[in-house]
C-alpha cells in the first residue's frame, strides 16, 4: 500500500505544530551554530524535505511555493532552522531539472539524502573525459552539518582561444561530502544556527551528468510544471521567504 501524500494544508498544520518546539530550541540552535539533530528529524518526519522532490524518489513533487509557505511559519519559532529547511528543500527540487542520472546518484539507495550548497562561481574546473576535475574554496554553505552532498558553483572554461566574446556560463556541480572538507568558519552575530560554513574541494572528479547549467531549461526527466520554473527565481525566493512574515 503506497504512502499517503500530505496536502499543502497538512504540511502547513505540521509547521504550526512545530513552532513552539522550535522556539524552545532556538537559543540552543544558535549556541550550537547548527540545526539540532532533533529538529532535522522532525522536519524529515513531517515531510518538509520531500515537498518538491520528484515522486520517483519518494517526493511529493509540489510547487516550491509550498516550501516558502512552510518556511514562513517555521521562522516564527526559529529563523535559523527555517532558513536551512527552505534551502535544503529547494535543493531537493533542483535535481528534478537536471539529468535524471544525478537524482539516481543522489537518491538511488536512500531518498532521504540531503545536500547543502554554495552557488558562487568560485570553483576552478579542468575538463577531463566524462566530466570535470573541480577545486576551490566556497563560503556560506548553510546546513552543511546535516547534509552529505554539496552543490558548488563554477564557470565553464572557455572552449578554445577564440571563445572570449561573451560571459562564461555559470554552472553548479553536485559533489559527495567525502570529496569535500568543511571548514568551521561560521562565527557570526545573526542566524548562527544555520551552520553556513566554508567548503574546500581539491581536484574532485564530477561527471557531466551531475552538472546543473543554472540558466538552461529543465531536462524534463520528471515531467513539466514544477520543474519548468526558473532556478534563479526559485532559489532566490527560498532565501527571502522567512523574511516575509515581518
Amino acid at each position: 500500500m503506497s504512502e499517503r501524500i500530505p496536502t499543502e494544508q497538512d504540511l502547513i498544520a505540521s509547521a504550526w505544530e512545530l513552532v513552539p518546539t522550535l522556539a524552545e530550541r532556538a537559543q540552543a540552535c544558535e549556541e550550537m551554530r547548527r540545526v539540532p539533530s532533533e529538529t532535522v528529524a522532525e522536519f524529515e518526519q513531517a515531510g518538509f524535505y520531500r515537498i518538491s522532490q520528484p515522486k520517483a524518489y519518494s517526493g511529493y513533487q509540489m510547487s516550491p511555493e509550498v516550501i516558502f509557505n512552510v518556511a514562513m511559519i517555521l521562522a516564527r519559532g526559529c529563523p535559523s532552522s527555517a532558513w536551512c529547511m527552505a534551502l535544503v528543500s529547494v535543493h531537493n527540487w533542483e535535481p528534478g531539472v537536471m539529468d535524471a542520472r544525478a537524482a539516481e546518484d543522489l537518491w538511488g539507495e536512500d531518498p532521504s539524502i540531503r545536500y547543502s550548497s554554495s552557488y558562487a562561481p568560485l570553483g576552478k574546473l579542468r575538463v577531463v573525459e566524462g566530466g570535470y576535475r573541480l577545486s576551490g574554496h566556497w563560503e556560506w554553505s548553510s546546513g552543511s552539518e546535516h547534509c552529505t552532498w554539496v552543490m558548488l558553483g563554477a564557470l565553464l572554461p572557455k572552449q578554445d582561444d577564440a571563445d572570449h566574446g561573451g560571459p562564461r556560463e555559470q554552472i553548479a556541480l553536485l559533489v559527495p561530502k567525502e570529496d569535500c572538507t568543511i571548514i568551521d568558519t561560521w562565527h557570526v552575530a545573526g542566524l548562527k544556527g544555520t551552520g553556513s560554513n566554508d567548503v574546500v574541494v581539491e581536484d574532485a572528479f564530477v561527471p557531466e551528468h551531475r552538472v546543473h547549467r543554472v540558466s538552461a531549461p529543465s531536462h524534463g526527466a520528471f515531467g513539466g510544471g514544477v520543474y519548468d520554473l526558473p532556478f534563479a527565481n526559485v532559489f532566490g525566493l527560498s532565501l527571502v521567504s522567512q523574511e516575509l512574515i515581518k
